[in-house]
């Protein structure tokens, strides 16, 4: 075995030279000034190159204070990697596990390692192992991940070839071991703890298992407990510790280390290799568990960085609509209320003059109609809670009061309670909002007396429902009509503009100024009276906003003329005569309301 390699504390030993290389020198330099914090101590150099860490995947080299990485467990072109990069960990994860195992050496391998007859430093190596990763994850948890990963390439060359005792303790303190360090999880090592058992006895399993997990209380300079805990280690496999460990002839060799005819080591149960393909089954259920760990948490970022950008999006949404508001309603602290073109050519400074008219009886019966919809859409029913009590009042329940009496009499207290009473809350009616987007482009010329009287009963039915609403029309500007807490006395005359723009700004307008968007704001609806006959700009961002209300519970009604092209998600009906409109618009606002 070659744990020896992990930690060179040969005070004669040459560490490996930085890399001539610029990726690799790029690399340890910044390896170097990732790993202080890891390794708690400000005077490590790391060098990362092809062939360093002396013939293992990684070692430190107590003297020179130094971590030698072999990059040919990098698995990418350094060229194309960021080392300064925190993120860029999660492409070489080998590599940084690598690096936070060796740091561990350097904090917490402070005892004489590797002193004393060659079976105690063995031994003491061994336990060395999961004892540093135990303390490191007490002190910093989150490099478990790392840690995985570098046993990925630890283990598999720890492992012994050979089936024997000492071999199968050796595997047990290199892999079991690590699940009480908190680094694998037991169900990834059952097939070594299988095979293990199958050559030690379960009895000298559980008396090894007892060594390891006292040494992983062990202080870091505690050369005696160390030591101490090693001998341990070879007395329950009965082999000599003070004893030169022969050299084996072969795997398995009779001569070799607890193999047959060692003294005190349970028999061979044959079967070369066990360990090894055991142990190789570990790292691919670990391998398999942390791809599979990687990929949910790449998903998890994935949607944290979805619901990231959502959130951002609708900051930005919610800037723009308040921008909106203030253009098209100017800014309400400002005095006047006047409309400003300040951010937006679509929006005139002065207005000119508009003409009206008064409504009829038919447009206000229908808008008497269409308050009542409107408050029956909002109701809420009152909520019933059923209560039961051991006194009145309330409905006396026969089969409970029989339990009850049936406990007084066998001398029981009773927990019957017979008495139960229905209370019922009201729940107060939640505020109606109603934003009205208005056409006036020369596709609706025809059509405009029935949109100025769908746009008066909407509005104006609203405020007899006790809700507020705000209109707002669209052609070559942006114009308002109404504003919230001002219902028109008159219907107002839209004259004819000469172009088809400011639906998306109309819309943002309205939804700023009357919390369309808000899930908190009641029952909101918004009305669009057009065509649909927008520009492919206006269709696209027009439709992102509808589709932005719908998902706020906004409800969504669009009255048109009958070769109308509405924008989707809204209920749609198509208007005829100013004489329909009350009731068309009654009937399509009730069914709007119930969907959102």
């Amino acid at each position: 075995m070659a744990l020896s390699t992990h930690l060179n504390t040969d005070p004669d030993a040459t560490a490996t030279a930085l890399p001539d290389d610029h990726a690799w020198r790029t690399m340890s330099a910044a390896l170097s000034a990732h790993v202080p914090p890891i390794a708690g101590r400000e005077d490590l150099l790391v060098v990362i190159a092809p062939g360093a860490g002396g013939g293992a995947p990684a070692c430190f080299v107590r003297e020179h204070a130094t971590i030698e990485i072999d990059g040919t467990h990098l698995g990418v072109d350094p060229r194309t990697v960021d080392p300064h990069d925190p993120d860029a960990r999660e492409e070489y994860p080998v590599i940084w596990g690598l690096l936070v195992h060796e740091a561990a050496h350097a904090h917490h391998t402070r005892w004489e390692f590797g002193t004393g007859p060659a079976r105690i430093a063995e031994a003491a190596a061994l336990l060395e192992e999961s004892r540093i990763e135990a303390a490191h994850l007490r002190r910093r948890p989150g490099d478990r991940r790392w840690i995985r990963a570098a046993v990925i390439r630890i283990v598999l060359g720890d492992i012994p070839t050979t089936d024997d005792p000492w071999s199968a303790a050796a595997s047990a303190a290199l892999v079991l071991a690590r699940v009480d360090a908190g680094v694998l999880d037991p169900d990834e090592t059952d097939p070594l703890h299988r095979v293990v058992t199958r050559i030690l006895r379960p009895a000298l399993l559980a008396d090894l298992t007892a060594i390891w997990r006292d040494a992983h209380q062990v202080a870091d300079d505690d050369t005696d407990a160390m030591h101490a805990l090693a001998r341990r280690w070879c007395d329950t496999l009965g082999v000599d510790p003070d004893t030169a460990p022969p050299t084996p002839t072969g795997p398995g060799a009779p001569g070799g280390p607890g193999g047959p005819g060692a003294a005190g080591g349970p028999a061979n149960p044959g079967g070369q290799g066990a360990l090894r393909r055991a142990a190789t089954s570990t790292v691919a259920t670990v391998a398999r568990h942390d791809a599979e760990a990687a990929t949910a948490a790449a998903q998890a970022a994935a949607r944290a960085g979805t619901r990231a950008r959502e959130r951002q999006a609708e900051a930005d949404q919610r800037q723009r609509s308040h921008d909106a508001s203030r253009t098209v309603f100017g800014d309400p602290t400002a005095g006047g209320g006047g409309a400003s073109s300040d951010g937006s050519p679509l929006v005139r400074r002065r207005p000119p003059r508009h003409r009206t008219r008064p409504p009829t009886d038919a447009e206000r019966t229908a808008a008497r109609q269409l308050a009542r919809t409107l408050r029956q859409a909002a109701h809420r029913d009152p909520t019933s809670t059923i209560t039961t009590s051991v006194t009145p009042p309330g409905r006396l329940v026969t089969r409970a009061a029989l339990a009850a009496d049936a406990q007084r009499a066998a001398g029981q207290i009773p927990t019957s309670e017979p008495w139960r009473r229905t209370e019922r809350r009201r729940v107060p009616n939640p505020p109606i909002r109603v934003g009205i987007v208005a056409d006036v482009s020369p596709s609706v010329a025809s059509f405009a007396d029935p949109i100025a009287s769908a746009a008066w009963i909407t509005a104006q039915a609203t405020a007899w429902a006790g809700g507020t609403s705000a209109t707002v029309t669209f052609g070559r500007y942006v114009t308002p009509v109404t504003r919230p807490g001002q219902p028109p006395d008159q219907v107002r005359l839209f004259p004819r503009e000469g172009h088809t723009q400011g639906f998306p700004l109309a819309v943002d307008a309205l939804d700023a100024v009357l919390d369309l968007a808000d899930p908190r704001g009641g029952a909101r609806l918004l009305v669009v009276v057009s065509d649909g006959k927008l520009t492919r700009t206006e269709t696209r961002d027009g439709q992102n906003r509808l589709d932005r209300l719908a998902r706020a519970g906004c409800a969504l009604l669009w009255l048109g003329p009958p070769e109308s092209r509405p924008l989707t998600g809204a209920h749609t009906t198509a208007l005829g005569t100013p004489t329909d409109a009350g009731r068309l618009i009654a009937h399509a606002a009730a069914t709007a309301l119930r969907r959102a």
